[in-house]
Parts: C-alpha cells; sequence; structure tokens
C-alpha cells in the first residue's frame, strides 16, 4: 500500500485543497471548521504514514507529476529529512485539536473568522509539507511563501493591536528571507538552466571560470534560510510573534515553522555539496560561532522573562542555535545530532506551549508572579510542562538529551573541543528559567484567586499535551531509532552524495 504513486502528491495538496473547503463547508456553521480541518489532517497523516514507511523501507525515492521528466517537470523527492512531514502531521492534527476550546476564547477574536484560522492552519501545514518534500527551486520558493503568508496571518488572527504589530514585524523580516531566497533561484537558474535541484547540483559541478556567482547564491540562500530560523542575529522577529501568537499557533510557529529554514540549509548543502563548486568550509565556520552565540544569547534574554510565552520564545532561540551548530560542525556526531534534533525540538517546544496555553486558557494569567501554586490546581498541565522543561535542558532520559549529547560528541569528533563546552555552558543556562517556572509553579504561594480555583484543562488540550510530554520521554528512552534512521541521509550529504 506504501507503494502507491500518488501518496507524494496526496500529502501536499491534502492540506492545500482543505485550506479552501474549510470556509466554503463552514459558511452556515462555523462549528463544523475544527472537525473538517481534523479530517484532512488525518488524511494528511496517513498519506505521511505510508511515505515514511516506504524511505524506511527502501530509502529516498521521488515522483513526477505529470509524466514530464526531469529536468523539465515538477519533482516531488522524499529521503529521511523529508521525513519531518510526519511531525509536521503530528503537531498540526493536535494544534487543531488544541484549537477547539481554544480559540473560542481567544480576546477579541472575531467569531466569523475562525473557519478562516483552521483554513490558515491547514495552508500552513500545506506550505511546510510541499517545502519540505519539493525537487524543484521554484516551488521550494512557491511553498515558502505558502506557509509564510500564512503564518503572518495567523499571528495577527485575533485583531489586537499588538498582535498586528508583531505580525508586520515578522512580515518584514519574512520579506528580506523571501527576496533573498528569490534572487538566489534566480541566479542559480541563471547559471544552470534549470531548476531542478539535482540537476542544478550537477550543472554547477560542471561550471567553468570564477565560483563568485554560486557564492553569491549560496549566500543569499543561507541568509533567507537564518531568518526563517531565527538565527542570531536575524532573530529579531522572533519573540513577539511567538509569544503574541495563540498558544497552537505558537506551537507551530516554535515547534515546525523554523526549523524550515532549517530544512532549507540542509537542501541548499545539498546541492553545494554535491556539485563541489563552492568550499563550505568557511560557511559551516559560521555557523558553529552563530549557532553557540544564538544558545547563550536566547537563553540568557529567557532569564529575565516573566511572560512564560516570551521565555518559550527566547527558548527556541536558543535551541535553533544548538541545531545550527550540529550542521556547521559538518562531522558525522554533530550532523546527526542537529538534524534529529529538529525532530525532537518540534514536539519539545509544541508540549511546552500547549501547556502554556492550557494554563492562560484557564486562569487567564501569564507570568511567572501570577501564575504562582498553578501546580497544585493544574497537575497534569504542569507535570507535562515541567517534562517538556527536562527535556529542552537536555537531562536524560529525554529526547534533548541524545541530540545535545551527539553534538557535543560531534565537537569533540570535528576537533572542536570549545564548542562542545559551550553548548554545556548554554544547558546550564537554560537550567537556569526553567528551574524558575517550576519552582514558581510548585513551591511558591498563589497570589490570584483565579489561580488557586483554577480547573484541569479541558480534554481536547490536555491530549495533545500529555501526548507530546509523553513523546518526549519516548524519544529519549528509543532514542537510537531516529538517530538510526537520519544516518544514512547524513552520511549522503556529509559525501557529497545528497542524492
Amino acid at each position: 500500500m506504501e507503494n502507491w504513486p500518488h501518496w507524494l502528491v496526496l500529502v501536499v495538496m491534502a492540506p492545500l485543497v482543505g485550506a479552501a473547503v474549510v470556509p466554503a463547508l463552514s459558511l452556515r456553521n462555523r462549528a463544523l471548521a475544527p472537525w473538517i480541518a481534523l479530517a484532512v489532517m488525518s488524511v494528511t497523516s496517513l498519506a505521511a504514514l505510508m511515505l515514511l514507511v516506504r524511505v524506511a523501507r527502501e530509502g529516498l525515492f521521488s515522483y513526477v507529476p505529470g509524466g514530464w521528466e526531469v529536468p523539465y517537470g515538477i519533482e516531488l523527492r522524499f529521503d529521511e529529512f523529508s521525513a519531518v512531514i510526519g511531525i509536521i502531521c503530528l503537531i498540526g492534527w493536535l494544534a487543531v485539536l488544541f484549537s477547539v476550546r481554544y480559540v473560542e476564547h481567544m480576546p477579541n477574536v472575531v467569531p466569523d473568522r475562525i473557519p478562516y484560522y483552521y483554513a490558515l492552519l491547514l495552508l500552513n501545514m500545506g506550505g511546510m509539507i510541499g517545502f519540505s518534500v519539493t525537487g524543484d527551486l521554484f516551488n521550494f520558493f512557491i511553498f515558502l511563501e505558502i506557509l509564510s503568508l500564512s503564518g503572518y496571518a495567523l499571528v495577527a488572527i485575533s485583531g489586537e493591536r499588538i498582535a498586528e504589530m508583531a505580525a508586520f514585524k515578522y512580515l518584514l523580516m519574512g520579506a528580506i528571507s523571501s527576496l533573498s531566497v528569490l534572487f538566489a533561484v534566480g541566479f542559480i537558474y541563471g547559471m544552470t538552466g534549470t531548476l531542478n535541484m539535482a540537476d542544478a547540483a550537477s550543472r554547477l559541478a560542471g561550471l567553468d571560470g570564477s565560483p563568485a556567482a554560486p557564492a553569491v547564491a549560496l549566500g543569499l540562500m543561507t541568509v533567507g534560510f537564518m531568518v526563517k530560523a531565527a538565527i542570531f542575529p536575524l532573530h529579531v522577529w522572533l519573540p513577539d510573534a511567538h509569544a503574541i501568537a495563540p498558544s497552537p499557533v505558537s506551537a507551530v510557529l516554535s515547534g515546525l515553522v523554523v526549523k524550515v529554514g532549517i530544512i532549507g540549509v540542509i537542501r541548499v548543502q545539498q546541492i553545494y555539496q554535491d556539485s563541489g563548486v563552492v568550499d563550505l568550509a568557511i560557511l559551516n565556520q559560521l555557523f558553529v560561532w552563530l549557532g553557540a552565540i544564538s544558545i547563550v544569547v536566547g537563553a540568557f534574554f529567557a532569564i529575565f522573562q516573566e511572560d512564560i510565552k516570551l521565555m518559550l520564545a527566547y527558548s527556541t532561540i536558543s535551541n535553533i542555535g544548538y541545531i545550527v551548530m550540529g550542521l556547521g560542525l559538518a562531522s558525522t556526531y554533530g550532523v546527526i545530532g542537529g538534524s534529529v534534533h529538529v525532530f525532537n525540538h518540534a514536539l519539545i517546544k509544541a508540549a511546552l506551549f500547549f501547556a502554556a496555553g492550557a494554563l492562560i486558557y484557564r486562569t487567564g494569567y501569564r507570568t511567572l508572579t501570577d501564575l504562582r501554586g498553578v501546580g497544585k490546581s493544574m497537575p497534569l498541565t504542569c507535570a507535562a510542562l515541567s517534562i517538556g522543561a527536562i527535556s529542552i535542558v537536555g537531562i536524560p532520559p529525554t529526547a534533548g538529551f541524545l541530540c545535545k549529547w551527539y553534538i557535543a560528541l560531534g565537537a569533540f569528533e570535528a576537533d572542536q573541543p570549545f564548542f562542545g563546552f559551550a553548548l554545556i555552558f548554554g544547558a546550564l543556562f537554560i537550567f537556569i528559567y526553567y528551574i524558575r517556572m517550576v519552582n514558581a509553579f510548585y513551591f511558591l504561594p498563589p497570589v490570584r484567586s483565579e489561580v488557586v480555583d483554577a480547573k484541569e484543562a479541558p480534554l481536547s488540550m490536555l491530549i495533545p499535551t500529555l501526548s507530546l510530554a509523553a513523546l518526549c520521554l519516548i524519544m529519549g528512552l528509543a532514542g537510537r531509532i531516529p538517530l538510526s534512521f537520519i544516518e544514512p541521509a547524513v552520511m549522503r550529504l556529509l559525501n557529497g552524495a545528497g542524492g
């Protein structure tokens, strides 16, 4: 069944078509919107599961819609890095379920906008999935725009002025990112006469003359994706956007959307590693330094936050630093650790934002001072948040530990032990701000009656939160599975055979 050729088309098209269908079918009954979106995400998840089974058995494969052969037709390619769509579908499905109760109680929400909220979520999922599986540079850019535009709208969906300002800042930085990527695509097409990634790699390898033009294209593409990934110093849009957005949207943005920048970097490295036209050593060293700085800067600013969502937003900057450092080390352990952290961090950060959203939903408060003592009134939600916290710190046997351990090993493997110690130092910073959160929730007396009287989160919120918290533990205990799964793709990347 997994060899049915059209799964790869279905996994991209289902959420995009669903985004158009949800508002139309919910026109007279808004209550239908989340259930239609859940149905669409269920179909998409089934298609993703079939693709994951196939790539695990056979390795990378591709599909050409319409029968137009490469390089003239559009190509969809699926490898182990594309397996990120499994996490996209899981978190997308859970975000829709979490939203069923949450969205109706968002401040200033216009009821007529609710179906469009679900349409935007599906559009965002479709953009991320398409971006992860396309083998064509132009569609690479198109899917990037789909997920970006829907992301801006989701941040501003509540209509609050502060949300609109955060979305505008996100839009301005996103415009820089999009233009950089578009110009880079134009450069590559001008040099090679093709938009197919694999074909472009082979044609770049055959270019004569100065590598200046390919290097400019690489630089533009890298800057564009670094903005999306919110790596220091291009992170300025992230804290406001992730903190102000509705909590299910924050989970998607922080858990998934920033990873698009990382997937973009990996795809670009596949093209240039295969072609050998530009020496990537300088770029990799830049990644290592920017990753290390991001780890420290993100964690440092998180320490001083009172708003739990703003704290989690700065934490994202720090953890993206770990991923970028791992990729930049260009050692087997480092790249494997960084790649798997793309998956694991998505689970951890979505669990944290879901838990934070449930606390805000029940109490109406979002600062550590106001939420003191909430661990007694909402024990399950706070337990899930605590599991996410120890996982993001990297305490064994959680999912965060294995990735960071591999990245640290990668630093020593690459003969750059300083960055291994920088990683440990950053983890200590992260430990400090999560200790503040746990201390406030469990060990300080409450100061708000709403916190004392709060009830546990509704099932539609508890199920996504507890499920992801459980996965934070499972992915740590069974960590060898994702590590061995991603290893073949990493070896192809490092050996210049990205496929």
